[in-house]
């Protein structure tokens, strides 16, 4: 891990973060009775998405996996009745066809060895079990605030990522089948001058590159400023992907 989350759980844990129920299990739960239905979340981090699906399904039974415990404090303190677990992506400490849905937003790409996360999911997964992945597609979106200003960002994503069609091709090598892709786009007008006063928190890419090239970054930011006091508004577009997967 190139960034200790223990360290900056607290600044992590902000309201930009917040989320609304988990859309694809109100999808799934329209479907299928929620008696005895288990949810993980591998990744929870501060476990906002956790604590909107349980507002939603005050009955369900939620599990939160993460590696961090300042993340999992947290966590706990936001919704006890979830039971949040200390643990690796690449080791689930979760017992063998155990759950019937599996989520992972925004944190896949902190987990090293991807193979071995697809095959502790599978493990998990009763069968006709789900997992559902959402993150960002990096090769889709060149115009994207933070890759145009620290492009040493970008090529750290290529890293930690997987293209679509690789990330694909994983889960059905792992044996998932009926494996669906949905993109989207968010595009929208961003200022200047509110994203230099971001802190270094807000993107896991600010983390994931050194002091120099993020200095670099907000040097790019300044000059495009320029010295007077108007703003400068540029566009800035975000690929979203979700994939989602079915334990056969």
């Amino acid at each position: 891990m190139r960034q200790d989350y223990d360290l900056v759980a607290h600044l992590y844990d902000h309201r930009s973060r917040d989320h609304a129920v988990d859309a694809q299990l109100v999808e799934l739960l329209a479907e299928r009775s929620a008696a005895g239905f288990r949810v993980l979340d591998v990744g929870c981090g501060t476990g906002k998405q956790l604590a909107a699906n349980r507002a939603r399904f005050p009955g369900l039974a939620l599990i939160g996996v993460d590696r961090s415990r300042g993340m999992l404090r947290i966590a706990r303190d936001r919704e006890p009745s979830v039971a949040w677990v200390h643990g690796d992506a690449q080791a689930l400490p979760i017992a063998s066809r155990s759950v019937d849905y599996v989520t992972n937003q925004y944190s896949y790409p902190h987990i090293p060895d991807k193979k071995a996360f697809m095959r502790e999911v599978f493990r998990v997964l009763r069968p006709s079990g789900h997992f559902v992945l959402q993150n960002i597609d990096p090769w889709s979106m060149r115009d994207w605030i933070i890759y145009r200003f620290f492009p040493e960002a970008r090529d750290v994503d290529y890293v930690d990522f997987l293209p679509v069609d690789a990330l694909t091709a994983l889960l059905r090598e792992t044996g998932f089948g009926d494996v669906q892709v949905t993109r989207a786009e968010d595009c929208r007008e961003e200022s200047l001058r509110a994203f230099l006063a971001r802190g270094r928190h807000t993107a896991s890419q600010f983390t994931a590159i050194s002091d120099a090239a993020y200095a670099a970054g907000r040097r790019r930011v300044e000059d495009a400023l320029g010295s007077g006091d108007t703003d400068v508004i540029v566009t800035s577009r975000v690929a979203l992907v979700t994939v989602r997967a079915e334990k056969a």
